[in-house]
């Protein structure tokens, strides 16, 4: 037609729109709920609970005055003293090692694996790992030393079925390093979040 112009006549080009679902693609995935970063946050959370279920059917004057983190503290040095006796057993009756050597090797294993573990699950600490560490080794160390050698040593000497005595001293020695790590190594990480427990009123009231 005559009066058509120039500017009609041309080829429009066609303006790009990103579609939702394109935007959505591009967009960065977050991190799978499977994802081993999101197990190690979620563990710290599942040990809370179990620890918190245990003491929540301990009997009143037992609950008030045992620490939440006393039962972590107790099942992570548990598993950590038959972690000791299983390198022990490797170290000596596998591998043949001198028998000191294989009894201080398999206790510093032991040791780092509950400091850990301690720090980790049951703290739930974030404070300085080189400082916290050197710490807990001396309360290590000082257990060894006045426990171990020292309380089992002198009740065998005055009589005292060896077996008794390590026992007893083992049970000395758990106290002793748990009240060490609680008023020194993690002396920051406030014992009270530990005892958060659901309400029971209801919502609104």
């Amino acid at each position: 037609m005559a009066g058509t112009t120039a500017d009609d006549q041309a080829p429009k080009t066609p303006i790009a729109t990103a579609s939702p679902a394109s935007a959505v693609s591009s967009a960065p995935a977050a991190p799978s709920a499977d994802s081993p970063a999101s197990g190690a946050r979620r563990a710290p959370e599942v040990f809370l609970r179990l620890i918190t279920a245990i003491h929540s059917v301990l009997p009143g004057f037992v609950r008030s005055r045992l620490p939440v983190t006393f039962i972590g503290y107790a099942i992570i040095n548990g598993s950590a003293f038959i972690l000791d006796i299983i390198c022990l057993r490797i170290f000596n009756n596998h591998l043949h090692w001198w028998f000191p050597m294989a009894v201080t090797v398999g206790y510093a294993i032991a040791g780092i694996y509950s400091f850990l573990l301690n720090r980790w699950l049951n703290f739930q600490s974030h404070g300085h790992v080189v400082e916290q560490g050197a710490g807990y080794s001396v309360g290590l160390i000082s257990q060894y030393v006045v426990f171990i050698l020292g309380l089992s040593s002198l009740l065998h000497w005055l009589g005292m079925n060896a077996t008794l005595a390590r026992v007893i001293s083992a049970c000395c020695e758990g106290i002793y390093l748990y009240v060490f790590i609680r008023l020194w190594v993690f002396r920051s990480t406030p014992e009270s979040h530990k005892e958060a427990a659901p309400s029971d009123s209801p919502a609104g009231a």
